[in-house]
């Protein structure tokens, strides 16, 4: 909900937005002995069967899961292959089912007591919270939906965009590994016209 808000300038009060930025780029990182666990559990095996390099610390940690850069022994051709591997958060799951039935009973007594419009049906928002985060939770969807994207846009024939190609025999519920693409914040402009890209195109 955090995330939903924080990318809704316009939408939701601006201090509403501000505070809940820091959900998608302030959060603690998970010990790495639970996140090399969470690995495991995933692949079957220890992580360096699979992995010749894995950074205890994240790149980045988000309230869902946090990504962390590694190497793969063999990719698909052959050879070691830089990856990302974003790994879920272990107690996530049970969190967000407790934090779902709190929301599902609060959500009757606001309707009507919140003066954003985006707001105004506090029962059918949840509900599509719901439908949302368990969909965000399993990341086999995540990785399906990267390579529709991608299929569309070679369809179209765009070339401008690049969506990171999933390790398809590395995908779980739990565990997303795909190729390491190197970029920009999307809101750091500064850096981006740095870059000598061309924003407006």
């Amino acid at each position: 909900l955090g995330q939903i808000i924080s990318s809704g300038e316009g939408i939701f009060p601006p201090e509403l937005v501000t505070e809940f930025r820091k959900c998608r780029d302030q959060v603690p990182a998970e010990p790495f002995d639970q996140v090399r666990a969470v690995v495991a559990d995933e692949l079957g095996c220890p992580l360096e069967t699979i992995f010749s390099e894995f950074d205890e610390q994240p790149l980045d940690a988000t309230s869902i899961a946090q990504v962390h850069r590694a190497v793969l022994r063999e990719g698909p051709k052959g050879g070691p292959v830089e990856v990302v591997v974003k790994v879920q958060r272990p107690a996530v799951a049970k969190l967000v089912i407790r934090d779902l039935r709190v929301m599902s009973w609060l959500a009757p007594f606001l309707v009507g007591r919140i003066p954003v419009a985006a707001l105004a049906n506090p029962p059918a928002l949840v509900e599509v919270f719901v439908e949302t985060i368990v969909e965000e939770l399993d990341f086999r969807l995540e990785a399906q939906n990267m390579l529709d994207v991608a299929r569309s846009f070679s369809e179209l024939g765009q070339r401008s965009f690049v969506v990171p190609r999933p390790h398809p025999e590395l995908v779980t519920r739990r565990m997303l590994v795909m190729e390491r693409l190197s970029g920009f914040d999307f809101d750091d402009v500064d850096q981006i016209v740095g870059a000598g890209i061309d924003t407006h195109q």
